[in-house]
């Protein structure tokens, strides 16, 4: 008997690539800044359909040989696997950054920079104790959906069909498979190199959106940034990790280090005082005043159809990836703006001209902290 449905994709490779983040946006006030559109990121959409399906789609970036690439990922449920392109992922990411307003520069700034950016049929035929559940193509991809009550033979298998493991993953691959996880598993097609990669698209039938991060840690980067959308009916909240909120009055800028706002550094605070378990809920609303602001036709697709959209920004370590993060919706959340308007703050406090030191205490209430989170 399977557990409940979740949503579940894995963030990464055999070798992973961090997902990058480069589209900038433009915005109408100078020292107006989209952050993180230049870092690097992991990102994925989840489209919640009804109360049983889900479609995900995933970036992947990957740096290596052709043979080499191989993604395996697990699911609930046998999926339809698509492709997409880059451009929906980059136009969700200008139109749901954060963009902050900030008030006037004192005498001490130095002329600044203008628009400073930071940021299938299915085969039931057991093979070695491994069930191949669908096989076929997308895009530049093959692909197996297998299962198997014996991780051992399913790693064996996924090796002798030239599906690249490292042995880090083997025990992650257990613990699905005790969970009674199937997994997807791609690879190039022999005619295809890694420039002809894309991200990749699955539906399937399931009831939270979930991230298997555990699975990611094995090749995951310090900090590690993690973006996630989820386009619905309301807004959703993640279920086991914590959704704080990065205050505007911490915010500041630094002209003398040249890092820009400490937005990235009080995420990582936040974040911290939680062990990595928790996400920033970035942007949060009607997906109507988005419509006109794009141009890729399935960012206008999802756009559309959705009435909803919710935008995360995490930063976790590989030693943090304990817990797969899971959303649900909460249609009494209040929505939340991507815009910061901080033109009312002090000047002289925002605008830090001679290096001060930008490591804000933030001065949350024991409280606020939940005791499974310390």
């Amino acid at each position: 008997m399977r557990s409940p449905l979740r949503a579940g994709v894995l963030l990464g490779c055999v070798v992973l690539g961090l997902l990058a983040v480069t589209s900038v946006s433009a915005c109408g006030g100078l020292f107006c800044q989209n952050t993180p559109v230049d870092q690097l990121a992991e990102r994925i959409i989840f489209a919640v359909e009804g109360q049983d399906t889900i479609s995900a789609y995933v970036q992947i970036n990957y740096t290596g040989s052709a043979p080499d690439f191989s993604w395996v990922v697990p699911v609930p449920s046998v999926p339809e696997v698509d492709v997409a392109e880059i451009a929906t992922f980059d136009q969700l990411s200008n139109v749901t950054s954060p963009i902050f307003i900030p008030p006037l520069m004192p005498g001490c700034a130095p002329i600044p920079v203008p628009s400073m950016a930071v940021g299938a049929s299915v085969d039931s035929a057991a093979q070695e104790g491994v069930v191949v559940l669908a096989s076929g193509t997308a895009g530049p991809y093959g692909y197996d959906v297998i299962t198997s009550e014996n991780p051992n033979e399913l790693i064996i298998w996924l090796r002798r069909n030239q599906y690249r493991l490292t042995e880090e993953m083997e025990p992650l691959i257990r613990v699905y498979v005790e969970e009674d996880m199937l997994f997807l598993a791609m690879k190039l097609r022999p005619e295809q190199g890694v420039q002809d990669i894309q991200p990749v698209v699955m539906t399937y039938k399931s009831v939270h959106p979930m991230i298997p991060l555990r699975l990611t840690a094995v090749a995951a980067n310090p900090n590690m940034n993690v973006v996630t959308w989820i386009l619905g009916d309301g807004q959703y909240m993640p279920t086991n990790y914590a959704r704080p909120v990065i205050e505007d009055k911490n915010l500041r800028y630094s002209f003398n280090t040249g890092d820009g706002t400490n937005y990235l550094q009080l995420v990582d605070q936040t974040v911290d005082l939680y062990n990595g378990r928790a996400f920033i809920t970035e942007y949060a609303g009607s997906t109507a005043p988005l419509l006109n602001q794009v141009s890729d036709e399935l960012a206008r697709d999802l756009l559309t159809k959705y009435p909803y959209i919710t935008r995360f920004f995490g930063r976790i370590s590989p030693e943090e990836m304990t817990v797969d993060p899971e959303f649900d919706l909460n249609m009494a959340l209040p929505d939340v703006s991507n815009v910061r308007d901080l033109s009312g703050m002090n000047p002289e406090t925002f605008w830090t001209c001679e290096g001060t030191d930008q490591n804000i205490v933030i001065d949350y209430d024991a409280g606020v902290v939940p005791e499974g989170f310390r």
